[in-house]
């Protein structure tokens, strides 16, 4: 019994199919069912019941598969802490970042690091933030840049807040709104709302601005009228559209300079706040390339601060 073997084993019982296993393993599938049948046979068990629509781990297989992903961790552990010893030069990095804020934030503070570390390897996973909590207990990414209101708290993570970034409701030039003196903020809902997936207490936030009449419709089948979690997609929808979208400031320094989007008046703040930041396990040692990462993105936040304090004194946002 060896590692390889062991990690067949795991590929297999996640994907409870031979093909999409190999695919998984970049190996062919002739090769992943030898390998399974030779573990069989030096174990004298069977391991995996087999027919023809899918593959079922026994009970010496759920017995392997439990033992194999501590051995599996262990090994990966084992890997990190050389990677740790080799450090800037030839080390790894691996950053969840989530793909609205956490996307924007993390994407100039990568681009230094590599210009200072071209020998570094990093590996930026954008996906949901809710997911991330798991993949940093698993050892699948180091750290993770997205909302962290979540986890705050918790014993497990080392959580750090980035500065205060004020929420705008944002919009394509000419948008009605904008010539509009000084409506109600309950005229917001009058237009098709966008956004990303937000957390229960932000909706809620939301929904208590919508005027009475609209609040059981908006309840029954949500308050967005396009969900995404992409900021590029939902720019461009802005431009496109009467659309309306929560955004914070830096996310769309560039575009209120080229006059491609603008912000609706302060009366109509949400008094919303992006409560981004970064986390990692607690006690586990961050690697020399993951301390530089961390330097970097906090100086950017702070640069991302006052950028946003720059634009709310220089006119750009009326």
């Amino acid at each position: 019994m060896d590692l390889r073997q062991l990690r067949h084993v795991l590929a297999l019982a996640e994907a409870r199919n031979y093909l999409r296993a190999a695919e998984t393993l970049h190996i062919s599938q002739s090769a992943l069912s030898r390998s399974i049948q030779a573990l069989e046979a030096t174990l004298g068990v069977t391991l995996f019941d087999r027919d023809k629509r899918k593959v079922e781990p026994t009970e010496f297989g759920l017995l392997l598969i439990e033992h194999a992903r501590k051995v599996d961790l262990a090994a990966r552990e084992i890997d990190r802490e050389f990677a740790l010893a080799r450090g800037l030069e030839t080390g790894e990095l691996s950053i969840g970042a989530g793909p609205y804020g956490g996307a924007a934030l993390v994407a100039k503070a990568v681009g230094r690091l590599c210009a200072k570390h071209p020998n570094l390897r990093t590996n930026v996973v954008i996906g949901p933030w809710q997911e991330f909590p798991d993949r940093l207990r698993a050892r699948e990414i180091d750290l993770m840049v997205a909302e962290v209101r979540t986890i705050r708290g918790k014993d497990e993570f080392e959580v750090t807040e980035f500065a205060s970034h004020p929420s705008m409701v944002v919009c394509r030039p000419g948008h009605p709104l904008l010539g509009e003196d000084q409506p109600d903020i309950s005229a917001v809902f009058r237009y098709p709302l966008v956004g990303p997936r937000a957390p229960a207490a932000d909706v809620e936030a939301i929904l208590q601005l919508a005027p009475a009449a609209a609040l059981p419709e908006l309840r029954r089948r949500g308050y967005l009228a396009v969900t995404c979690d992409s900021l590029p997609v939902l720019k461009t929808v802005l431009q496109n559209s009467d659309a309306l979208c929560l955004m914070n400031l830096f996310m769309i320094a560039d575009e209120l300079r080229a006059g491609t989007l603008a912000v609706l008046p302060p009366h109509f703040d949400f008094a919303g706040r992006g409560t981004f930041g970064m986390a990692w396990l607690r006690g586990r040692t961050l690697s020399a390339p993951a301390r530089a990462f961390v330097e970097l993105l906090l100086q950017h936040d702070a640069e991302m601060h006052l950028l946003e304090r720059e634009l709310a004194q220089s006119g750009w946002v009326r």
